[in-house]
């Protein structure tokens, strides 16, 4: 089984306010110390537009981790590929892949929030198709020929993007939520990458439903990373007793998915209120804390329950300081790991 760090999302929540300066310096530390400590990836996340400052440019902050680090995977989990043009995504993708000697995956996801497609000229309705046209130009991005595309969103006539990444090609993971998304990701052969919500049954169904369209698709779902998000505090201090203390930091993603018309309870069922007081206990419910023995519990029934063989641990979510988050990490690696691993 995997660990990883992430996603990163370098909010500065009003609850608890934060230099951007620190957290992306903070941020640099802690994966250069999972680095180290063997952790086997690091994720960073995007979005635009928001008052915390969540982080918008992943690729160039991809390019720091890449540049810090010698052994640890860089994802992004996710970029929202119809905001962008997929000619620069494929250039930028390439020198990140090169800067890390191969260790770079392109997680790529729909986006939703209409703002996001306004503020970039986009329009909503557009995405699927962007999304389609997109994954078919990054790959012949990559390839050795030059190439031409003509499709209804992007065109391109006998061009040859360089420098060519080291990975041929690069692997690509799929965001996604809903059906049509997943069944994208089974048709490419792509790990499924779903955010930091959703309880156990939730992610379950979504989970089965890539595993039947890969098999309809003629592919192995054994074969196939399964990962999974998830926020988590490790602590001396039992989940009861330290939840009181980071309510509000573990809620803060739940209310920002509710606030976005995105959240779902425990029956699937979208949430969009985010001062609704169900949103405290999805987030416990959603997330992995408490002593090292609580942790290694609830991992064990994510395990069994899911069959995850990659658990991405976001060690450091808004409103977690620097110290915490270190602690966290020291703590998994010396007294959660060695049970798990």
């Amino acid at each position: 089984m995997k660990f990883g760090i992430g996603y990163y999302s370098l909010q500065s929540p009003s609850h608890h306010p934060r230099s951007h300066s620190d957290l992306y310096s903070e941020m640099l530390t802690e994966v250069e110390m999972a680095d180290q400590m063997g952790f086997d990836s690091v994720w960073l996340t995007e979005h635009h537009f928001l008052d915390d400052g969540y982080c918008p440019s992943m690729l160039i902050a991809a390019s720091a981790m890449a540049a810090r680090t010698k052994n640890i995977r860089i994802g992004t989990g996710v970029l929202l590929i119809p905001l962008h043009d997929p000619i620069r995504i494929a250039e930028d993708a390439s020198v990140v892949d090169l800067i890390s000697g191969g260790r770079f995956i392109l997680g790529l996801g729909l986006g939703y929030r209409k703002e996001e497609f306004d503020g970039f000229g986009r329009q909503l309705k557009e995405r699927r198709g962007r999304i389609e046209e997109s994954l078919e130009i990054l790959n012949k991005s990559w390839s050795d020929d030059p190439f031409s595309f003509d499709g209804k969103y992007y065109q391109v006539e006998n061009l040859n993007v360089t420098p060519k990444p080291i990975q041929q090609p690069i692997p690509i993971w799929i965001g996604a939520f809903t059906e049509p998304a997943i069944r994208r990701a089974a048709r490419i052969g792509a790990p499924l990458f779903v955010p930091a919500i959703g309880v156990i049954p939730i992610i379950k169904y979504l989970f089965d439903m890539h595993s039947s369209f890969l098999k309809e698709y003629g592919k192995n779902p054994d074969e196939v990373e399964k990962p999974l998000v998830r926020e988590i505090y490790i602590s001396n201090k039992k989940a009861d007793d330290v939840w009181e203390d980071i309510k509000e930091h573990v809620t803060y993603t739940a209310k920002g998915y509710a606030s976005w018309g995105s959240m779902v309870d425990t029956e699937g069922n979208l949430l969009s209120d985010p001062s609704d007081p169900i949103l405290y206990d999805l987030a416990r419910q959603q997330s992995i804390i408490g002593t090292p023995e609580e942790c290694v519990e609830t991992i064990m029934n994510y395990r069994e329950s899911l069959g995850i063989d990659n658990l991405i641990c976001r060690f450091k979510f808004p409103g977690i300081s620097h110290e915490e988050a270190v602690r966290s990490m020291k703590l998994f690696v010396d007294k959660v790991l060695p049970e798990v691993g």
